[in-house]
């Protein structure tokens, strides 16, 4: 009965009552004085994340918000937990540790959220933090036995205590942060955890523990009314390794040092719900045959939004199983293990029940929206006499690459009668192109003129297109990519009630200025449009984000298509390109005319250019130069008269493929490029902020430079002075296609508009 004796005495000495008032005053105090000052600091702390860059951009399919959103909020918290703690906490060297940890885990935080730092170097950081806790006397030296039946309650860990409290740091700073992917969900978490804490460290008279955790609570409740859905600002790495660290510490401080029977249980139930999630997520990943530190879209959180919750019921729910077992928590150290585990049984059954209920409901609705599918008429089966009439309408160089195979690929269709309409926004370039791959319009509405504006283009655009629909009549529309001429010609389909099809659909960046306007005509078109081809999983994974779930298939890019008419060995028309020994030097394929680019970034790139230019005596760089005033003359200005800086005119797709391939890389600011050069093993570096084409980034085939004269010299020069490097990216996988998206195109309006009964495969990109 020793062992039972001893339990009851220590646990009678450990829970003592009443509170100290004195101690409540000052936790109520520092709850106030975090709050206010972490209130106060977020929107200060906003501005300066847009300012230097610190944004979320949601270019994935784990993101749940639909635009741009700061993430430096984790530094208002900081702000509101230090100053609090070092008004009202006792200073010991305990509590240095903490503090000191916490700067070094927001140094590497802030430097996180502002530039994408690797994963290996946030742990090593986290892993110093743990130290410095450790030498600050923050150790887990002593366990209580599991094992209820042994003499000894107590476990010596000796020389384990330094890794197993450094693995315990490092757990939960990183399992904090793996929850972070709903708003308002890591800081409420850890808010309500915080409480948790807090409550039991008074039951204990650990008032300095207490101080510190009301501190944490008023930095977490100062900074949630901004993050709640809809979320204003993140909490970003910042918030989430900070809350994390804080809790880990603090945990060890708190109950780890205070309790015997119970310290093994009490911090590992108050932060069940991260320790929980992150152990799952690393199973699953390991499991699959995947990097276990790979993000991916198989959180709680995930699953419940996948359930059909909206994210503040997923939120909620999340948050109700939190108190549960905080709750939980203070009954094991009030009332002992027995009505502890009956608490949780409970709300297991309970919450069993509900998922049950959720999922039914939700199979439910599913199955109604279905029905009511079902119920929309079938069209009418097209033949070779009556055929279904589409208009491909498109007006630019890069529309006239894509489309034109597509035009194509609709004539050899006996069911199709195919109609093509451009608009010329690009004169010169447009028919280049359209005299290689033969096309011939049925309307050609001449829009161009001298410096026209994106009002002269839209406007023009909108009322021609009324007489060719007028006379056309037809029963489709289709409309390429993110040009000027797309969205017009969408707005006057849909003012005439014909249905729309976008090819090229739900590329996204999430910043409606970037590219400009490319972007906004994206989204717009993508509201008009009844029937969407997606290149990739991704971009179709975007328009389900924005609801769009009716008629998206995945094609695959019919770029790709393009270049089956495109790419051979024959001599090049241009007397430049005709000079330049490809065989004894490295040439270098360049375009840049992006108007987000005009000004600075543009004078950026070019500087950049010609430093490499002149630093590599065996490098020939050749810029076909777009028409665009602004661009001939910065072009001009800051690479004319370059000795290995090739300016020529622009080329048509057949000579542009041509010098692709018998170029070592191609640096662009296009979008077409960053799909075209990984179908020839070229390497892209891509000098823009962002791109809509993420999946090119994550295969391995692109490399974003961004706009400045360092990023886009140091990517150039490392794809020169690095093999490994070139050849890595040269033998990546091309995620855009196979060569038969206008194959499945076709099939798709079939399919929709021609009552085939037959929808395509969805593309998906082979693996080496």
């Amino acid at each position: 009965m020793f062992w039972t004796n001893t339990a009851a005495s220590i646990i009678r000495v450990s829970v003592r009552t009443p509170v100290n008032l004195s101690t409540l005053l000052m936790v109520v105090i520092s709850i106030a004085a975090a709050f206010v000052m972490s209130f106060a600091a977020t929107p200060v702390v906003k501005s300066f994340a847009q300012r230097v860059g610190a944004m979320d951009v949601p270019k994935d399919g784990r993101r749940m918000h639909d635009h741009p959103i700061p993430r430096l909020g984790g530094l208002a918290m900081f702000i509101g937990f230090i100053l609090a703690v070092l008004l009202f906490a006792d200073i010991t060297k305990p509590v240095q540790g903490i503090l000191l940890g916490s700067v070094l885990i927001v140094i590497i935080g802030v430097i996180d959220d502002i530039i994408s730092v690797k994963y290996w170097v946030k742990l090593l950081v986290q892993i110093a933090a743990a130290v410095v806790a450790i030498l600050h006397g923050i150790v887990i030296d002593v366990l209580s036995n599991p094992n209820l039946f042994s003499e000894h309650l107590f476990l010596q860990l000796g020389w384990l205590s330094i890794p197993i409290t450094i693995i315990w740091i490092v757990a939960i700073t990183n399992s904090v942060n793996l929850i972070d992917g709903l708003d308002g969900l890591s800081v409420g978490v850890s808010a309500i955890a915080s409480v948790t804490m807090l409550v039991i460290a008074l039951l204990v008279s650990e008032s300095n523990v207490a101080v510190i955790l009301a501190a944490l609570v008023g930095a977490c409740l100062g900074f949630i009314p901004y993050n709640f859905n809809p979320a204003k600002i993140f909490a970003g790495d910042t918030g989430a390794l900070l809350l994390g660290y804080v809790l880990a510490t603090v945990s060890i401080m708190g109950m780890f040092k205070v309790y015997a029977l119970i310290s093994f249980a009490v911090p590992f139930i108050v932060l069940a719900l991260p320790i929980f999630d992150t152990v799952f997520a690393f199973l699953r990943r390991i499991l699959k045959g995947q990097n276990p530190m790979k993000p991916d879209r198989g959180h709680l959180h995930h699953r419940l939004i996948d359930m059909g919750l909206t994210q503040k019921q997923a939120v909620a729910i999340l948050y109700c199983v939190s108190i549960v077992l905080g709750l939980a928590a203070v009954v094991l150290t009030t009332s002992g293990a027995v009505k502890a585990v009956l608490f949780v049984l409970a709300f297991v059954v309970a919450a069993a029940v509900g998922v049950f209920i959720m999922r039914s409901t939700h199979h439910a609705r599913q199955l109604k929206e279905k029905a009511l599918e079902k119920k929309e008429p079938v069209p009418e089966p097209k033949t070779a006499e009556n055929k279904l009439r589409v208009l491909s309408v498109f007006g630019t160089r890069p529309e006239a690459v894509k489309m034109a195979p597509l035009v194509l690929e609709l004539a050899r269709r006996p069911e199709i009668e195919s109609l093509c309409c451009v608009t010329a926004q690009h004169r010169e370039l447009l028919d280049s192109m359209l005299e290689v791959f033969g096309v011939k319009p049925d309307y050609d509405l001449n829009i161009m003129t001298q410096d026209q504006t994106l009002t002269d283009v839209t406007t023009r655009v909108l009322e021609s297109m009324q007489g060719v629909l007028e006379e056309a009549k037809p029963d489709v529309v289709l409309v390429h990519g993110d040009p000027t001429t797309a969205f017009a010609a969408s707005l006057a389909a849909f003012y005439k009630k014909i249905p729309v099809g976008h090819v090229e659909a739900g590329l996204r960046t999430w910043d409606r200025y970037s590219p400009y306007p490319e972007e906004m005509n994206r989204e717009l078109v993508g509201r008009l449009a009844s029937c969407h081809f997606a290149p990739t999983a991704l971009n179709a994974d975007n328009l389900r984000r924005e609801g769009v779930t009716k008629n998206v298939f995945i094609t695959g890019n019919t770029v790709i298509d393009a270049m089956k008419y495109t790419v051979g060995d024959g001599e090049f028309s241009d007397e430049t390109l005709r000079s330049i020994d490809f065989e004894g030097r490295r040439v270098i394929a360049m375009t840049c005319h992006r108007r987000e680019n005009y000004g600075e970034p543009m004078e950026a790139i070019f500087t950049a250019v010609r430093r490499i230019a002149e630093e590599f005596e065996d490098v020939v760089i050749v810029y076909p130069v777009h028409p665009a005033p602004t661009v001939r003359n910065t072009a001009e200005l800051f690479l004319g008269g370059a000795e290995r800086i090739k300016l020529i005119e622009p080329l048509d797709a057949r000579e542009m493929h041509r010098l692709m391939n018998k170029s070592c890389f191609v640096l662009t600011d296009s979008g077409g490029l960053q799909e075209e050069a990984p179908a020839l093993g070229k390497p892209v570096i891509v000098a823009r902020r962002e791109t809509e084409r993420p999946e090119a980034v994550q295969a391995g085939t692109v490399e974003l430079a961004g706009v400045t004269e360092k990023g886009v010299y140091e990517a150039m020069r490392s794809l020169l002075t690095d093999e490994k490097k070139y050849a890595r990216m040269a033998r990546a996988v091309n995620p855009y296609g196979d060569g038969k998206a206008c194959e499945r195109i076709a099939d798709a309006l079939l399919y929709v508009y021609g009552g085939s009964g037959k929808a395509p495969e969805a593309f998906a990109p082979q693996t080496k």
